[in-house]
């Protein structure tokens, strides 16, 4: 049944884009959901509000056409397109099923999952675990918010080198250890994350070196051991903050859609979710020796109650987001680090006005 405080949230953010600034995401649905996913649903709608007007939200574009036949497929990548992706998410999901929406548009966007800084997929699995916990009648409210996430996925499509096949002979931390490195004076192609992605295309060697990973079989597994890692980088890595909270994010993200999906569509999607991990991590870190993959984790974390007070007491989206991610993860795992990253974590961004 879903909860009342996530409709109300959502009803707040109503109206607002999907974007702000030029290339940031709306976080506030996302939040809004990972709030009350973590228990703390009585300070989503007061956490939304503030956020709408901490980040001074843009409105939604105006409505536009959908896309129509294959003309998806020379949209993707073109954000003055969002509108008529919004459009088109909104047309398919009123004629099926959310669930087989979500089944054909998954593979059509996973090449490009580093959209948006990996927010296309991050808002999409939020959007997809609110419907699944909603029952046959989801409110219009959650099924637009699928919309919206597969939109601004299409829209801000961006593709990066490679073709991992998941069949080296490294484990997670060994192959990430093993990743050419942009220079930190290399210049990026736009702002943000993906602007530094964009340096990927001029890293020698980093779509071979993405072969020599070699995933479990098991697909949990394998987000098991890429998630690990990605938390030991962000753990170390007081420098660069936001970039490694999404190579953390992302791969979580994933975790809360892989059951909806066909099994075709896993290892494919394993595959992606380790090029953007990696790429991620190559285009922000120069140094691999700094990246902590080897320093040993303390067995005694942070308790996920304290975790969890820290980031409803910091209020920063991204702290939230890590936060549920990190406590789930820790759930299924045991693995110290990511509470050490997730407790670590708001001493590193300002809090939320």
């Amino acid at each position: 049944m879903t909860s009342e405080t996530l409709l109300d949230s959502l009803e707040r953010l109503r109206g607002t884009g999907s974007e702000f600034a030029g290339f940031l995401a709306n976080h506030g649905p996302m939040g809004a959901e990972a709030l009350v996913t973590l228990g703390a649903g009585d300070y989503a709608p007061g956490w939304t509000t503030r956020y709408r007007r901490a980040r001074d939200l843009e409105a939604a574009p105006a409505p536009d056409r959908p896309l129509h036949d294959d003309e998806w497929r020379q949209a993707t990548g073109d954000v003055r397109l969002l509108a008529r992706w919004v459009a088109t998410t909104r047309r398919d999901l009123a004629e099926a099923p959310w669930g087989d929406v979500l089944a054909t548009w998954w593979p059509r966007l996973l090449p490009g999952l580093a959209a948006s800084a990996t927010h296309g997929v991050i808002r999409t699995a939020h959007a997809v675990r609110s419907l699944a916990n909603a029952g046959a009648d989801p409110d219009p409210l959650l099924v637009d918010e699928l919309a919206h996430g597969l939109a601004l996925w299409g829209a801000r499509y961006q593709p990066l080198p490679g073709n991992p096949r998941l069949a080296g002979p490294y484990g997670a931390r060994d192959a990430l250890a093993r990743l050419p490195r942009s220079d930190a004076d290399e210049p990026v192609t736009g702002p943000g994350i993906g602007g530094a992605l964009g340096r990927l295309v001029r890293l020698d060697g980093f779509a071979p070196a993405l072969d020599t990973y070699g995933a479990p079989a098991d697909p949990d597994e394998a987000l098991d051991e890429l998630i690990a890692a990605a938390a030991r980088v962000l753990w170390t890595h007081p420098d660069q903050p936001i970039g490694f909270c999404h190579a953390v994010t992302a791969p979580a993200a994933i975790r809360l859609v892989l059951s909806h999906l066909p099994a075709v569509q896993h290892r494919p999607t394993i595959a992606a979710a380790w090029q953007v991990l990696a790429g991620i991590i190559a285009a922000s870190s120069p140094d691999a020796a700094a990246d902590g993959l080897s320093r040993e984790v303390p067995d005694r974390a942070p308790a996920p109650e304290t975790v969890l007070g820290r980031a409803v007491e910091h209020g920063d989206e991204h702290v939230i987001k890590l936060a549920e991610a990190a406590i789930r993860e820790h759930a299924r795992t045991g693995d110290p680090v990511l509470l050490h990253a997730a407790h670590a974590f708001p001493d590193r961004l300002p809090p939320m006005s």
